[in-house]
């Protein structure tokens, strides 16, 4: 792999057989060994599509440090995510006012593909709405995983913001702890009082969250059918005992959506080692398979359960 800042620091450069030279919007690659002259041009905005194609003829994997905003907005919009993805989230965020001048917002960033989707989303609103806002993403990590978010930390830089990383140990406290009967709930409370904390000392207004339109029904579910109440997960809401809004800008978006992006766009997913994740007895894993069921009849029931409970968000 080959990291560079700048595709011109690939003029020179010898890769196995193959000699790179870069010119004006083209790339010259001569393989004296195998006879085979290659040449690919290309646009200050479409570096990334040039790396793929050098990729695919050459084997050369290339990583760019940073990208440029012209080549940051191309990467991160993508095509074929504008009704699934693009459109739901400006609804929702249009609906909810989630977004104004002046606000200084973190992003929770878990390492999963919906945190990363929805950090992709606040850049890419940045750079076209006009709305003056900062980005701070922030990671709590556990320390007994090691340091495995260095990809997400390059990732960031990458796209023009800095990740800031905050390690713990709760992840050992929580799983050794058997009277805990709802650790999830237990686990995400504690990351949320440590965002909230780094927040307060940064002073920064409003937490971004990457729960989307699954999630929303899921909750709504879960509480009905285990909690005997009809508690929601709300797209916006003000926390009086923090004194800052929490927003979801993925709130009408479907999870298959989310999993779609990552993959189109090779997100750098933190693998999550939570035995609760996958667990059998897992409540949630158990109404994500009985939506799943009843949407080989109905395809559009997210959308249907969801349009049916709004009037709780207010």
């Amino acid at each position: 792999m080959l990291k560079i800042d700048s595709i011109k620091e690939l003029d020179g450069y010898i890769f196995q057989a193959f000699v790179f030279e870069v010119q004006e919007n083209k790339v010259l690659i001569n393989n004296s060994k195998d006879e085979i002259k290659i040449e690919i041009t290309y646009t200050e905005n479409r570096v990334l599509k040039l790396i793929d194609k050098i990729y695919r003829q050459t084997g050369l994997k290339i990583v760019l440090n940073r990208l440029d905003d012209r080549e940051i907005l191309s990467f991160i919009q993508d095509k074929g995510f504008e009704k699934t993805l693009w459109s739901p989230i400006g609804k929702a965020m249009h609906e909810y006012n989630m977004i104004e001048d002046g606000d200084r917002i973190a992003v929770g960033i878990s390492g999963g593909k919906d945190s990363l989707t929805v950090l992709n989303a606040l850049i890419r609103i940045k750079k076209i709405s006009g709305i003056n806002f900062e980005l701070f993403p922030i990671h709590i990590h556990p320390v007994e995983e090691g340091g495995k978010y260095g990809d997400i930390k390059e990732y960031c830089r990458k796209l023009g913001v800095e990740l800031q990383v905050i390690e713990t140990t709760i992840g050992e406290s929580i799983l050794t702890n058997e009277e805990l009967k709802n650790p999830c709930f237990m686990c995400a409370r504690v990351r949320r009082g440590l965002l909230y904390k780094e927040m307060k000392k940064q002073n920064i207004n409003k937490l971004v969250l990457g729960h989307h339109k699954d999630d929303i029904v899921e909750t709504f579910l879960l509480n009905v059918l285990y909690q005997g109440n009809m508690g929601v997960m709300k797209p916006a809401y003000y926390s009086e005992e923090y004194g800052l809004k929490v927003i979801r800008p993925l709130a009408y978006v479907e999870e298959k959506e989310t999993i779609r992006y990552a993959k189109k766009l090779g997100l750098p997913i933190l693998h999550n080692d939570c035995p609760y994740e996958t667990s059998d007895n897992s409540k949630r894993l158990k109404i994500k398979k009985m939506i799943q069921e009843l949407s080989k009849d109905s395809p559009n029931i997210r959308s249907v359960m969801l349009n049916s409970i709004k009037d709780l968000f207010v």
